[in-house]
């Protein structure tokens, strides 16, 4: 057993209280869980049943550095795509306008209101089909798509 060293804190009435508190949950003496936190403070290796306490810790350090990997790896995958996506998204909308700049002019402001009602409807549609689909286990998966392509009756 190497030799032991003594070491003498002053600390307030409020620290020494808490230390004595958590060395008896512990089961230790407050000198053993003092040098068992000063330990684990400075990285320094546990042995004995104070080893098991590190192990625990090691654990949780272990899933916060995968929590953080994984956050990071989001982020980065996040960054990587939104220029694409907003490139895709800015093409459809410049092909909806151009279509619509070009079909407007054959048809009457009444008449391109009421489409445009329609389609709204239909979107609203299409979301209620989808939602409901997803919420059944049928065994034929129709697409959201399906009403709005389907023909007009």
């Amino acid at each position: 057993m190497p030799e032991q060293a003594r070491l003498q804190i002053y600390t307030t009435e409020d620290v020494n209280e808490k230390v004595e508190q958590r060395a008896d949950q512990a089961d230790l003496s407050k000198s053993k869980y003092c040098e068992m936190v000063l330990k684990k403070h400075h990285g320094m290796e546990l042995r004995g049943r104070l080893a098991r306490h590190s192990a625990d810790e090691d654990i949780i350090a272990t899933i916060d550095d995968a929590a953080d990997d994984i956050s990071t790896s989001i982020e980065e995958v996040q960054v990587e795509a939104t220029p694409d996506l907003e490139h895709i998204q800015s093409l459809e909308t410049m092909y909806v306008i151009a279509l619509w700049e070009l079909l407007k002019e054959d048809y009457s402001p009444a008449e391109r209101e009421a489409a445009i009602k329609r389609a709204a409807l239909q979107m609203n549609d299409a979301a209620a089909d989808a939602s409901a689909i997803a919420q059944t286990d049928d065994e034929e998966q129709l697409s959201p798509l399906d009403p709005l392509l389907a023909s007009d009756s």
